[in-house]
């Protein structure tokens, strides 16, 4: 089956925020009003840099993630371009009210980096890793929320938001993830990338698990099983034509996320589809579950996420086509 923008074979392992922190100092060295905040985040390579070469463009308020939010609402204000930094769990969790009240409400330029998000997080267990964050920015009016795979599609997505003027969320997983793209590809918010072409039905994922996704699709090939899949890397505004596209011409749809299925990557999928092109739709993700501690390959194998298991619900939902 052909392949669309990706690499014959994965490439380099990287985690997602070690490229976005090189993708931000090449844009802050650009942009001058690129202002870095962070709340008792380690600051990485940019916060470094940027401690060297701009002292008073960086700033760390501690553990006090709502403050984290009001600070850079109000830097947007001045004209500044903030990116927030802190653990997904606390920014959802901690900070929630000004995101909705002092950026999404106010439509605040500033940029909100979920630092280590999803569930497939093996340091520190149930009480840090996340599963309702997708559900939970999406509800948000003005929000964008996007979900990069990859370490080539953290630098384009990164790029992409400094450029675009309103509230974003970006999610950023906190274990290495294997290169998948070529540098080439094409990266625009709002607009799923086809992977691979295929009619018997449609897997639609976000984030680090469209690695996961792929190999299942290779699985399925083997078998005479040929399948679409979509890196739906922007969550809000989905790309409802992508969705319908697909439930058409292909009758059957998997969604595939390291979140929760409630609210989620499959909650929005089915909403679309469900309003405007009914087809079966096989949710992979996080049933209503908590978090664990546990290597990543442990916990993809633990709460149903694995390639495996990808290839498995593709099969059982082309049964009901």
């Amino acid at each position: 089956m052909k392949r669309n923008y990706v690499l014959e074979t994965p490439g380099e392992m990287k985690a997602m925020y070690q490229a976005y922190n090189e993708e931000m100092i090449e844009l802050s060295r650009k942009n001058g009003n690129i202002v870095l905040l962070y709340g008792d985040f380690p600051h990485g390579a940019a916060g470094e840099l940027f401690q060297k070469e701009h002292p008073d463009r960086i700033y760390d308020v501690g553990i006090a993630e709502a403050n984290l939010i009001t600070t850079a609402a109000g830097l947007a204000g001045g004209g500044y371009l903030p990116f927030t930094h802190c653990h997904s769990i606390f920014a959802v969790g901690r900070a929630y009210n000004q995101i909705r009240q002092n950026v999404a409400f106010d439509k605040m330029n500033v940029k909100i980096v979920l630092c280590n998000s999803g569930m497939l997080w093996a340091f520190m267990g149930g009480s840090h890793q996340i599963i309702e964050e997708i559900a939970a920015i999406r509800a948000i009016p003005n929000m964008m929320l996007v979900s990069p795979a990859d370490p080539i599609s953290t630098k384009k997505a990164t790029a992409a938001i400094a450029r675009y003027v309103g509230p974003v969320a970006l999610r950023i997983s906190g274990s290495p993830v294997p290169t998948i793209y070529r540098d080439d590809f094409p990266f625009e918010l709002g607009k799923a990338v086809a992977l691979t072409d295929g009619g018997d039905a449609t897997i639609i994922a976000t984030g680090m698990v469209l690695s996961d996704a792929l190999e299942a699709v290779d699985t399925l090939e083997k078998e005479g099983i040929k399948v679409r899949l979509l890196d739906m890397h922007t969550l809000k505004p989905i790309d409802e034509e992508a969705i319908l596209k697909a439930a058409r011409e292909t009758g059957a749809i998997v969604t595939v996320e390291d979140s929760s299925i409630i609210g989620g990557l499959g909650g929005a999928v089915t909403e679309v589809v469900a309003e405007n092109a009914p087809v079966p739709v096989k949710r992979v993700g996080i049933k209503d579950r908590f978090g664990q501690s546990g290597t990543v390959p442990e916990l993809k194998e633990e709460y149903e996420l694995s390639a495996r298991h990808i290839a498995q619900a593709a099969r059982e939902v082309i049964k009901k086509k």
